[in-house]
């Protein structure tokens, strides 16, 4: 269930420390709701916007560590400041969203807030910025270095024959390689589908031979 900590220096004890004073000033000069929910398979933290008067809402997961935990707050924000300037026009990661998150994010880059090799992910992440860092694997194994989290693995590095694990839960067989994607058997639905080869897995793959 979601929940919000009493007083904002719990909030802020969840970023790094040395980002806590700037983060601070954002949750001073920005009017929205802020709650801690529980683990999500599907997303790192979410957006609601302004509905029937009432003030926007930031979500984010509890379980991230403190950088992740910045740059999910950030990407969150992000949506806000959009929404205030440019109302429903925008798309949801537009140019415009794109832009703002990277300007959000830079003073943290100023003030050193990320440690060298983060830094450098981060800077190749912001070249393009995707919609979301969390199917970037290099970045989100760089978190889990610091972090203390466990390092994820690709579709990609699963052997075939094998059985693993996406972002929604699904489990599936890796059968066959085409040119950019592996035809894959869905254990649920028992369909096949053509499965990106960088979608991340979430769990240990076991090795499971499919009877013909």
């Amino acid at each position: 269930m979601p929940y919000k900590p009493e007083k904002l220096e719990g909030v802020l004890s969840r970023f790094p420390e040395r980002a806590r004073s700037m983060t601070e000033v954002l949750f001073k000069e920005h009017i929205f709701l802020f709650r801690i929910t529980a683990p999500r398979l599907t997303r790192l933290g979410s957006f609601k916007g302004v509905r029937h008067g009432e003030r926007p809402v930031i979500h984010i997961n509890a379980d991230l560590g403190q950088f992740t935990f910045l740059l999910v707050f950030l990407h969150e924000l992000a949506h806000l400041v959009v929404m205030k300037q440019y109302g429903r026009k925008a798309k949801p990661h537009g140019s415009e969203w794109k832009n703002t998150y990277r300007n959000l994010v830079q003073p943290f880059f100023s003030e050193q807030v990320f440690p060298a090799e983060l830094t450098a992910e981060l800077l190749r992440y912001f070249r393009t910025t995707p919609a979301t860092f969390h199917r970037d694997t290099r970045l989100i194994n760089t978190l889990a270095s610091l972090e203390g989290g466990k390092v994820r693995i690709t579709v990609n590095e699963v052997a075939l024959n094998s059985t693993f694990t996406l972002m929604s839960g699904r489990k599936y067989i890796k059968l066959e390689k085409l040119r950019t994607r592996y035809k894959c058997l869905c254990l649920l639905t028992r369909k096949y589908y053509l499965v990106p080869r960088s979608a991340q897995v979430l769990q240990e793959y076991e090795e499971q031979i499919v009877n013909s």
